[in-house]
């Protein structure tokens, strides 16, 4: 994810989480609420695994939704939920879920 399209602080992840509107899948939910400019945090739990496996699903999370920005249609500020079933998805289906996410909240052309 490109340092410009993240979400860093805290308070930045408490203000999607208590403003945001979220839809959900199997592996993750997707919380998003309009802004000035297009941001992506990531939050996985320790429940999902040790230091190694929640790297790995943070990565695929973050590489499936840089591919994704070309086709999104406006500014929004989004944080990625990981649920316990993304420590065994492969990337292509990490990808899919996201898409398809983001197909329900109605933001990709």
């Amino acid at each position: 994810m490109l340092k410009r399209c993240r979400l860093r602080k805290n308070a930045s992840f408490q203000y999607v989480y208590r403003k945001g509107t979220a839809v959900s899948s199997d592996l993750m939910t997707l919380i998003f609420v309009k802004a000035k400019g297009l941001k992506v945090g990531v939050s996985v739990s320790k429940k999902i695994g040790k230091s190694v496996v929640r790297n790995l699903a943070k990565r695929r999370i973050n590489e499936n939704f840089m591919r994704l920005i070309p086709r999104l249609k406006d500014e929004y500020n989004y944080v990625v939920v990981a649920k316990e079933g993304i420590a065994g998805a492969d990337f292509r289906s990490i990808g899919e879920s996201l898409e398809t996410l983001l197909i329900r909240a109605g933001h990709l052309n």
